[in-house]
């Protein structure tokens, strides 16, 4: 029988096939150490958001719990900091490239409540191609009608198939480029079980009507009795708008 190499010596040589391809650069904000590839944009600094209402780590900064979800975690600029304040966390990436830079970034870090599922949350459950492009991606190949670098097959899954692997789900957090909808659409059934704290990056312009957005992510969860708030909005590259939503009080009597 031939001899199996050790566990550490096959994720060695897979972390030095990952920087041979795909050159990494080191850096560390707000304590944490990040590897991040060479060719993409550095991982968040919390400090460029805090006053804009632009992405999450300001109100993050804030809360604590049991279990928490990163949906769309790429390299772990939410994933990491998430881990210093829940007991667990799930980080679902669905980019082969990506979650090995996410599983080092967690290592260098020491921590040890992070779990990495390599999937693609959606509405359905399958195989479906994820386009690449500029470090972002995507089951959207129009996606802002930008380009992609790359394709690749990934498995995708209903969040609610997830529903036995939680105890208690105090927050989820959603960046998946225009997938937003189809994932919470997957997750109904535990949003309404564990009514958690929402997160969510719209990758659209929001829709006001007497003040409050009406966009589709917005009436999704509004209709599931959470009270959702705009925290910011940005048309840098195509129209976001970040929407964190809370269940509403009359739903938690």
């Amino acid at each position: 029988m031939k001899p199996t190499a050790p566990s550490w010596r096959l994720r060695r040589y897979g972390n030095l096939i990952v920087n041979r391809l795909f050159p990494l650069r080191k850096t560390q904000i707000d304590g944490l150490k990040f590897r991040y590839f060479a060719a993409e944009s550095p991982p968040q600094d919390p400090r460029e958001f805090a006053d804009t209402g632009l992405e999450f780590h300001h109100r993050i900064s804030e809360l604590s719990g049991w279990e928490a979800i990163d949906v769309g975690a790429n390299i772990g600029s939410y994933t990491l900091r998430l881990a210093r304040r829940f007991h667990s966390v799930t980080a679902f990436e669905p980019s082969p490239a990506h979650s090995k830079v996410l599983r080092l970034n967690i290592a260098l870090n020491s921590l040890k409540n992070v779990h990495v599922r390599e999937v693609a949350l959606s509405d359905v459950s399958g195989i479906s191609p994820l386009y690449i492009r500029a470090g972002a991606t995507s089951l959207d190949m129009s996606h802002y009608g930008l380009g992609y670098d790359s394709v690749c097959l990934v498995k995708t899954a209903k969040l609610d198939e997830y529903e036995t692997k939680f105890t208690k789900l105090d927050l989820v957090k959603i960046d998946a480029e225009n997938l937003e909808y189809a994932i919470l659409k997957g997750g109904i059934g535990m949003i309404s079980k564990f009514r958690p704290v929402i997160a969510v990056e719209v990758h659209r312009s929001r829709v006001l009507s007497n003040g409050s957005c009406i966009c589709d992510v917005c009436k999704l969860l509004q209709s599931h009795r959470y009270d959702t708030e705009v925290t910011g909005e940005s048309s840098s590259i195509g129209m976001v708008h970040w929407v964190w939503a809370t269940p509403s009080i009359e739903s938690m009597v």
